[in-house]
């Protein structure tokens, strides 16, 4: 019951290295949150973010879950990524990454500083994804609106290895290879990865979107009206249905 709670609170709401000596916690298959999501699961563990700060709760008791630690994190904190025993932390001013110990307990690895704008990020086993753009909350002096690539190969060095100018991006999902980016109003854009140091735009979709969930066949898409399920035939998104 535990499980399908989360499951079912990430998917409505949106999606091992060793840094410390001792890392060991595997994301599992409990949840999968979008790019913008606050909070991610792994082991026994929800990890969540708010301005600031990176909460640990321990789930491990369905019952009743405990408060584990807190560590802070600067201001304009916005989004967290799990992947690979790994937590991406999307802020207005970089990409953090923090480890995670034996215990569930997070430990500050690297991080990569970018000019002040909004900024969620997803990650693979070499590279970082990170879109940075303008908005009327991003607290941005200068216009800025792109897709940054991002080598982790060297997990306590990211460097940017590409950086792709776009209309206004937002959320972002690894779907059927490929990469997509959700441009709020302007639509959604998909890249190849056939070079994934370097994305090529592949497609732009006439579908609102501010971030996407990626399952096996469906991209669940939500947008300022909602939240909406498409299906995947070749290169087309055809709309399932609209998730009320």
């Amino acid at each position: 019951m535990k499980r399908l709670f989360w499951i079912l609170s990430i998917v409505t709401i949106a999606g091992c290295m060793d840094t410390a000596g001792e890392m060991a916690i595997d994301f599992n298959e409990t949840g999968v949150g979008g790019s913008t999501a606050r909070f991610s699961i792994a082991g026994d563990f929800l990890y969540v973010v708010n301005d600031s700060e990176l909460q640990a709760i321990d789930i491990s008791d369905e019952r009743n879950p405990k408060h584990a630690s807190s560590t802070s994190l600067g201001w304009g904190i916005e989004t967290i990524f799990g992947y690979d025993g790994m937590l991406f932390i999307g802020g207005q001013t970089g990409m953090q990454i923090y480890g995670i110990q034996e215990d569930g307990s997070p430990v500050y690895v690297s991080d990569y500083t970018h000019s002040t704008a909004c900024d969620p990020v997803i990650a693979n086993d070499q590279y970082a994804y990170v879109t940075i753009r303008s908005g009327e909350f991003c607290n941005n002096i200068m216009e800025v609106n792109n897709l940054l690539v991002l080598d982790i190969s060297n997990i306590r060095s990211p460097q940017l290895v590409a950086e792709i100018p776009m209309t206004n991006p937002r959320g972002l999902a690894f779907f059927k290879g490929d990469l997509f980016v959700g441009e709020g109003q302007f639509g959604l854009v998909r890249f190849s990865l056939e070079d994934p140091s370097f994305p090529r735009q592949k497609e732009v979709y006439d579908i609102p979107a501010n971030d996407m969930i990626p399952l096996d066949n469906t991209l669940i898409i939500t947008r300022d009206e909602g939240i909406f399920q498409f299906g995947c035939e070749e290169d087309e998104l055809l709309l399932y249905s609209p998730l009320r």
